[in-house]
């Protein structure tokens, strides 16, 4: 059976690469390597360097004939405007891949979605039954996808599994941009900057590894039916605990900044997959420690071979956490000026 795999050269979807061909899967990679690493790839897959929704996509459909199709890929530096208008670009390129899912019968469709689609929710874990009612770009972007997949089921009979994952970590995590804030302390213990925490670290979320992220998707591919998924933990961990953990593991003693809360930050996202164990067996291997143990390993290690190479990855417009304090001052005044003004 051959797999094609969108984003198969990123975090999430080199893992799935790798867990895919475990299971005796041909795997077939479409990336474009825009924020992915050839290196991440697992040297028994083929890779076709191009963006999903070019044209040439269908070329891949003809030539490889895949049976399935796991869609990793997606644009995350997504232009909030654009999204709140209807225009994520993510949208062109999932649309033509389930027209191509159509017309050459493809057997299964798994869609990597996420958790923000519900929005904000108690400390509690929230099953697939609870409202989606998405606060950030990043949930919006992942819902309409979600019901343009429903609707080609609908109407064209594809099989698909939604899958709404939690907060992924791991190894291979980029160190920057959508990285995540477990990805964002450890960079802070190498730089020397004190970390920056919003809302004092009340705001909680589930954290899950990215290996179990990945067995969810390979395993999902030889489900019959149709259905939508929660991938998490259900354990919700604060981010302040996090960072204590963290600062604790590392044997670190630093002291956050602290910064008033964006509005998009989430006060607490945390999934119950109660539903997936129950229909097809999945649950949470690796536990928060453990996953931090294998992620700082990995992070260290990839540090000392980017030296030897000389590569260097560097962050798009970096902001020192020094500048940050000055523009939330900067801020702050002119609310105050814009108070007093009337």
């Amino acid at each position: 059976m051959k797999v094609l795999i969108t984003g198969g050269a990123g975090f999430i979807g080199s893992h799935t690469v790798d867990c895919a061909i475990e299971a005796g899967l041909e795997v077939i990679v479409v990336d474009n390597l825009s924020t992915g690493r050839e290196t991440n790839l697992h040297p028994g897959c083929k890779l076709y360097r191009m963006d999903v929704a070019s044209t040439e996509l269908r070329n891949i459909f003809e030539l490889e004939k895949p049976d399935y199709c796991i869609h990793l890929a997606e644009k995350t530096d997504l232009n909030e405007t654009m999204v709140v208008r209807g225009l994520s670009p993510n949208l062109r390129g999932l649309i033509y891949l389930l027209d191509l899912c159509k017309e050459f019968a493809i057997k299964k469709l798994i869609y990597g979605s996420s958790a923000e689609v519900y929005g904000t929710s108690e400390p509690v874990p929230v099953d697939e039954t609870a409202p989606c009612a998405p606060v950030s770009c990043t949930g919006m972007s992942k819902l309409a996808p979600e019901e343009y997949i429903k609707l080609y089921g609908a109407l064209y009979g594809l099989n698909y599994t939604i899958l709404r994952y939690a907060n992924v970590y791991g190894c291979r995590q980029k160190r920057y941009g959508s990285g995540g804030v477990i990805s964002a302390f450890l960079e802070t213990y190498v730089s020397g900057e004190r970390p920056v925490i919003h809302n004092k670290g009340l705001q909680s979320r589930d954290f899950v590894y990215v290996s179990d992220v990945a067995a969810a998707n390979v395993d999902t591919l030889s489900l019959e039916t149709s259905d939508t998924y929660n991938i998490g933990t259900g354990t919700a961990t604060s981010i302040m605990d996090l960072f204590e953990t963290m600062n604790e593991m590392t044997n670190q003693r630093l002291k956050p900044v602290f910064v008033t809360a964006r509005p998009e930050d989430h006060l607490h996202v945390c999934v119950s997959y109660q539903k997936a164990e129950q229909d097809w067996g999945w649950k949470p291997k690796i536990h928060l420690r453990e996953g931090l143990t294998q992620l700082i390993g990995d992070f260290i290690y990839q540090r000392f071979m980017d030296k030897l190479s000389g590569v260097k990855e560097v962050a798009p417009e970096p902001i020192s956490t020094s500048m940050l304090i000055r523009r939330m001052a900067v801020k702050k005044a002119a609310r105050r000026l814009q108070t007093s003004s009337f």
